[in-house]
């Protein structure tokens, strides 16, 4: 038997597909299927039947356990543990943010966890669920991250999987993971709201893959051609890296909620940090209830009127037997809250108008939209996006929990095998990546150099006894103070005035940079093994 694991490791939620090979008669799309990941539900009972993880996590440092998922979700969710839960770590990954977690018998007794490990306690969690329902090894497996992930949020994603207990993993960006998906389903055939025709991609069509999870927003354009029943996928366009989801979208209705608090009851800024812990948590997890409950209400509505009639009476409790009570929240009063997201300039549509333009395309050239990610069912995305593009272009939704995992799932099944379609990618970068010079900036990297491909640089030093090599991130044309390092390096190495330095770079196929001097490898972003203690240390649950 032969398993092909593929892994959505989410903002809010994860989901795994597997694609099981018992025959070579099997027919691989028969045989791709969601696994459950286990986990304690919010009534802390074991739950074996939920396929989705959210990315949630209580730390209980008093009794060396963590708990993921329903529970953990709970858990913040009522704020019983406000200093002791955490969500949406995956925003954070490849960074030096940390959290801190006091034990609840000495609260002056921290421990601090960067979001790796966090990151790797989820893994961990989907790794044993895994291993509880397959034969076999766990093997090729790929794990999707963002587009616009740098090299570090890459790094730092194959590091999470390494010590949640993974290897040979490889990484896909979610864009691509959702087309292949899609082009290898049969929503194409079968969908009766949109009809392609068999012959659809025989000439080469524009497609916008729009995805927007929990807390990132993920663009990108590729120009897309079935050749001989595989297809070829030319990027034309990425966004550069957006940290805006269905989270933030959350907190402009946390916001709201807490302005009426407010008016009525001490400021948030007056109380304790575990006061004020306690009441960001509660009014965050109302606000994507009560955000979720008017969608559902307004997408079901039947006409106009129903939907301008439909409403949520907001009542919880915060704090202490204090209130948010009797709020209307009506579809008028969410698009007032929402104004700077749903305008013709706002969060939704600035990032989309940005990658188009550095795609050198109009709005009329894209054929195709596939609109993906958990927050793409929240109505107001759909609606702006169908009112920027009025009706020239088709809108597909393609909003199902594991519209990533399986398309991972299938790359993982593709890089063995050859019976699925395929996607030859000639795929871009967000970014370039600069390095750092005496001048100023040399562009050693362009965005569009393809992935798996080495290249040499001439390097003159500014110090005659050492090598300085610093890279950054930075968008062509733009101004470099908006450019992000990435890495550094000292090396001792005696040079004479005017000497150039040849050194070689690489950028793999899980776009991870490194750096290579007189043939050894002097920088790397990725494939390194961080010693963390966290899955020795806790019981993950």
């Amino acid at each position: 038997m032969s398993n092909y694991i593929g892994i959505d490791l989410g903002t809010t939620e994860s989901t795994v597909s597997i694609i099981e090979i018992k025959s070579i008669l099997d027919n691989p799309i028969e045989k791709l299927r969601v696994l459950n990941i286990f986990q304690y539900d919010k009534s802390f009972q074991p739950d074996k039947s939920n396929n989705g993880l959210q990315s949630s996590l209580y730390i209980d440092r008093d009794n060396n356990k963590i708990y993921t998922g329903s529970y953990a979700k709970y858990m913040y969710g009522e704020a019983k543990k406000p200093l002791q839960t955490i969500r949406s770590v995956k925003t954070r990954i490849g960074g030096e943010s940390m959290i801190y977690v006091p034990l609840e018998k000495d609260p002056n007794n921290r421990r601090g966890f960067n979001m790796t490990e966090l990151s790797a306690v989820l893994l961990k969690r989907i790794y044993d669920s895994i291993r509880d329902q397959i034969s076999g090894n766990i093997e090729n497996v790929t794990i999707t991250v963002p587009a616009g992930f740098n090299s570090d949020e890459r790094r730092a994603t194959l590091i999470a999987s390494q010590i949640a207990g993974f290897k040979n993993v490889n990484i896909l960006d979610e864009p691509t993971a959702v087309l292949l998906n899609f082009l290898n389903s049969d929503f194409l055939n079968t969908n009766g709201a949109i009809e392609f025709g068999k012959n659809y991609f025989n000439s080469s069509k524009n497609i916008l893959v729009y995805d927007i999870g929990g807390g990132t927003l993920d663009i990108s354009i590729g120009q897309v051609q079935s050749i001989d029943g595989d297809f070829q996928l030319s990027v034309l366009g990425r966004s550069a890296r957006m940290d805006f989801g269905g989270d933030d979208i959350d907190q402009y209705i946390s916001a709201y909620f807490l302005n009426i608090f407010e008016k009525i009851n001490k400021p948030i800024n007056q109380r304790t940090p575990k006061e004020q812990a306690i009441i960001v948590s509660r009014i965050v997890s109302q606000a994507e209830e009560y955000k979720i409950t008017l969608s559902n209400k307004i997408i079901n509505a039947q006409n106009e009127r129903l939907k301008a009639n439909a409403k949520a009476i907001v009542n919880f409790e915060v704090i202490d037997n204090l209130y948010v009570s009797d709020v209307v929240l009506t579809d008028k009063i969410l698009r007032e809250i929402l104004a700077d997201v749903i305008s013709s300039n706002g969060k939704l549509l600035e990032p989309l108008i940005k990658t188009i333009k550095r795609a050198g395309l109009e709005k009329e050239n894209i054929d195709l939209v596939v609109l993906t990610g958990g927050s793409g069912k929240f109505y107001l995305v759909e609606e702006t996006l169908r009112k920027f593009f009025t009706n020239s272009t088709k809108i597909v939704d393609f909003t199902e929990r594991e519209a990533v995992s399986k398309g991972a799932s299938i790359h993982s099944f593709n890089l063995k095998n050859e019976s699925l379609k395929r996607i030859d990618i000639n795929d871009v970068m967000s970014d370039s990546i600069f390095i750092k010079t005496k001048k100023g900036f040399d562009k050693l990297i362009s965005h569009d150099t393809k992935a798996g491909t080495f290249g040499k640089y001439k390097y003159k030093p500014e110090d005659l006894t050492k090598l300085t090599i610093f890279l950054y991130y930075g968008v062509d044309g733009e101004d470099i103070y908006t450019y992000k390092e990435i890495a550094g390096l000292f090396v001792d190495r005696e040079t004479k005035r005017d000497d150039e330095i040849e050194i070689e770079w690489e950028l793999t196929v899980d776009k991870i940079v490194k750096i290579y001097l007189d043939g050894k490898e002097i920088i790397s972003t990725g494939n390194s093994q961080e010693k963390s203690s966290i899955i020795k240390d806790f019981k993950i649950l």
